[in-house]
C-alpha cells in the first residue's frame, strides 16, 4: 500500500524524473538494438579452426552491448526518443521527435531480424 500512495505522489514533470526516464528509454532502445546486433553477428560464418573461448564470447557480448548503447544515444537516437515520448517524457523545444523517422528505423531493424535464420547454425 505504501508504494501505491508514493506512486500517486510521483512528480513526473521534475527534471530528475525526466532524466531517469531518458536514461531508461536509452537503455531499453539499446537492448533492442543489441538483440539485432547479436543476430547480425551470429550470421557471420565461423571457421572452427580456432575455438572461441569463454572470455572472447563474454567480451564480444559486452562489446555489442556498448555498440548498441552508443547507437541508441547517437545514430539511432530517434528510437530512444520515441520510447521516451511513449513513456510520457516531456519534449524539449529544440528536441523534436520525428515519429515517421523512428518508425522507419524500427521497421528497417525489424526487417533485418527476418534475414536471420531461426535455427542457430553457428553453435551459439
Amino acid at each position: 500500500m505504501g508504494n501505491a500512495t508514493q506512486l500517486g505522489k510521483l512528480d513526473t514533470s521534475s527534471p530528475e524524473y525526466q532524466a531517469k526516464l531518458r536514461k531508461v528509454s536509452e537503455e531499453f532502445a539499446a537492448w533492442y538494438i543489441y538483440e539485432i546486433f547479436k543476430k547480425m553477428y551470429n550470421t557471420i560464418p565461423k571457421s572452427g579452426l580456432i575455438q572461441e573461448s569463454f572470455g572472447e564470447r563474454w567480451f564480444r557480448e559486452m562489446l555489442l552491448q556498448q555498440y548498441a548503447l552508443k547507437a541508441a544515444r547517437t545514430d539511432l537516437k530517434s528510437v530512444s526518443d520515441m520510447v521516451y515520448k511513449s513513456l510520457g517524457g516531456k519534449q524539449v523545444k529544440d528536441q523534436q521527435v520525428d515519429r515517421s523517422e523512428s518508425l522507419k528505423i524500427l521497421n528497417s531493424l525489424s526487417s533485418l531480424g527476418k534475414l536471420v535464420p531461426k535455427k542457430d547454425e553457428h553453435g551459439e
